[in-house]
């Protein structure tokens, strides 16, 4: 049985991590090897951002240094393409539940938004149904505002999409019927 000093240090060293907050250090590497997306800094820190580098150590591209992905965040849900030449991430784009997605084209070396209506608040990459076609799920609430808690009142669908180069673009191909919420 625990006693009560084991208790109370165990939930002192808990509250300090929960306070220092995480870096990711993992790059998430291409199929080929040949390029990385990593999470760069303190995710708690303004500084925050992530890059696109070659395995030789270039930067191909910075969030903090690019203006599409607005706000300094960490690239999450971050899909290679099988044959490397898209990735495929979601970042927070403005307050803490709008999150889009994007796709890194490593030959063109473009970065391009994915569509949502203005009223979705949360969009994400679900897996590349094959090189050229990415599956992406969005998600918002119905008549609110965003928050962790209204998952049992919003709404859900999926896109599929298939993209091109010269330039870099994409055409949907598919949207799937919106989901209603659970009684």
């Amino acid at each position: 049985m625990k006693t009560l000093p084991a208790i109370a240090l165990c939930g002192l060293l808990a509250g300090l991590t929960s306070i220092q907050a995480a870096e990711d250090p993992v790059a998430r590497s291409s199929p080929d090897g040949s390029m990385s997306v990593k999470n760069v800094g303190d995710s708690a820190a303004a500084g925050a951002h992530f890059q696109i580098v070659s395995c030789n150590g270039d930067v191909l591209l910075a969030s903090d240094k690019h203006p599409d992905p607005k706000s300094g965040s960490f690239a999450d849900r971050i899909f290679w393409s099988k044959d490397s030449r898209y990735v495929a991430f979601s970042v927070r784009t403005s307050g803490p539940y709008i999150r889009d997605t994007f796709v890194y084209s490593t030959q063109s070396k473009h970065l391009l938004l994915i569509p949502t209506a203005e009223d979705d608040s949360q969009t994400s990459p679900v897996r590349w149904h094959d090189a050229r076609t990415l599956i992406v799920q969005t998600r918002a609430p119905f008549g609110g505002k965003a928050t962790e808690d209204t998952a049992m009142a919003s709404y859900r669908y999926r896109r599929t999409f298939r993209f091109s180069e010269s330039p870099l673009r994409l055409q949907k191909l598919y949207t799937s019927p919106r989901s209603h919420p659970k009684p």
